[in-house]
């Protein structure tokens, strides 16, 4: 009798166990795979950008171990600059961001060009260099190709206007301080825009 008691103590006991073992097994797997709100970027982003409410938005992912190199919701990045370029899609982490105000700050500006001066491919978010050309008329010669700017980030690009060889709306974010000198270059000859990844 004694050892038929023990036997049901023992499997009481091994069911008990087992029971607690699958519970802690279960709720460590939910702990491990819940759903935290972080920050994503909505569209690409030049380095030197000042972030605002429209380039960001929430998405639920499971991050597990890393979940410390992104941004959650409860932050708020608004008003920060960037680091470095930010692609569509991508969580926003810590480190890609600075809180600093600086006077490198990229600002957007729009300038019109023909439209077979801008590669047939280009897209928005990418890099490109900029030259100034001045054709040759009335039989002069034409003079030098100038270097306008490299490292542009192009932010819009609007063909809608340049059908049959019109004209096209390139928005690009630049370093403040060299809006002048893109700007000055519009005033004669023609631009000409060159990707850097062909």
């Amino acid at each position: 009798m004694r050892q038929k008691r023990n036997s049901y103590t023992r499997l009481i006991l091994a069911a008990t166990l087992c029971g607690a073992t699958l519970l802690a097994s279960f709720a460590m797997s939910m702990a491990a795979n819940q759903r935290e709100k972080y920050w994503v970027v909505l569209h690409p982003i030049a380095a030197g950008t000042q972030l605002e409410a429209s380039d960001l938005g929430l998405q639920s992912v499971v991050l597990g171990s890393s979940e410390g190199n992104y941004l959650p919701a409860n932050s708020n990045p608004i008003g920060s600059i960037t680091r470095r370029q930010l692609s569509s899609g991508e969580l926003l982490g810590g480190n890609s961001i600075t809180a600093q105000s600086s006077a490198l700050v990229n600002q957007q500006v729009s300038i019109s060009v023909r439209s077979v001066d801008i590669p047939a491919q280009l897209r928005v978010g990418e890099v490109v260099s900029i030259f100034q050309l001045h054709d040759a008329q009335n039989g002069e010669a034409a003079g030098t190709t100038q270097h306008v700017l490299g490292g542009v980030f192009v932010t819009a690009l609007d063909r809608k206007g340049s059908n049959f060889g019109g004209e096209a709306a390139l928005t690009v974010s630049i370093n403040r301080e060299l809006i002048p000198e893109l700007l000055d270059a519009t005033t004669s000859g023609r631009l000409v825009v060159v990707r850097a990844h062909g």
